[in-house]
């Protein structure tokens, strides 16, 4: 078992618990004795910090989205040309960190209902403006059809997210085909249409 290195109380109990939510499949079933016993602190410690075990998840999760948010962050906000900002989001979408982060939320997420309301906070007011300035950013360099609305833009990349969040068992078999990957990737970002059709009879032919 890995060793918490001495830190601030709160952090080494957030690290024993997102520890322990890691290791199990049903994250009810870790207990603030487990927890408390991982992070080399009393029970009585724990309930002090974060009063209740509902708390307590809450401030794993925080803590997971903080540092998925900060990462993106530097990463939009920087001066890098925004193919290499694409680039950075595709690795780090392949990252073993940001993979392991983002497993760890959607099994609390999926067995707790009640932390929806958190996470559509953080979208609206987090996740949301950087994916604008993500977009905004690929018009200005003419990467990105000025033409194409943000909503739209937005709309499906969150039809992407959901999808693969809903068929996560049928992503499983095959993360591991490299090629296969990047020919979805590739799919996402252009589309599979080599030469443009009038789709919606706008050439009034």
């Amino acid at each position: 078992m890995k060793t918490i290195v001495k830190k601030d109380k709160k952090q080494q109990i957030l690290d024993a618990a997102l520890m322990l939510f890691s290791g199990t499949h049903d994250i009810k079933k870790v207990s603030i004795e487990a927890i408390a016993k991982q992070a080399k602190v009393s029970p009585t410690t724990v309930y002090n910090i974060f009063g209740t075990r509902e708390n307590l998840v809450y401030e794993v999760i925080k803590m997971l989205f903080t540092d998925i948010i900060e990462r993106n962050r530097k990463l939009f906000y920087s001066d890098i040309p925004f193919p290499q900002k694409v680039i950075g989001v595709i690795s780090g979408k392949m990252d073993m960190t940001s993979n392991l982060n983002s497993e760890i939320l959607d099994k609390i997420i999926s067995q707790d209902d009640s932390i929806a309301p958190y996470i559509d906070e953080v979208y609206i007011n987090e996740i949301r403006p950087l994916w604008i300035k993500m977009l905004e950013d690929g018009k200005k360099e003419g990467y990105i059809d000025k033409s194409l609305n943000n909503e739209a833009l937005l709309l499906y990349l969150d039809t992407i997210k959901a999808g693969t969040t809903a068929n996560k068992e049928i992503w499983k078999n095959y993360l591991d085909k490299i090629e296969l990957m990047q020919q979805i990737t590739r799919i996402m970002f252009y589309g599979f249409l080599k030469k443009e059709i009038d789709l919606f009879n706008k050439g009034g032919k």
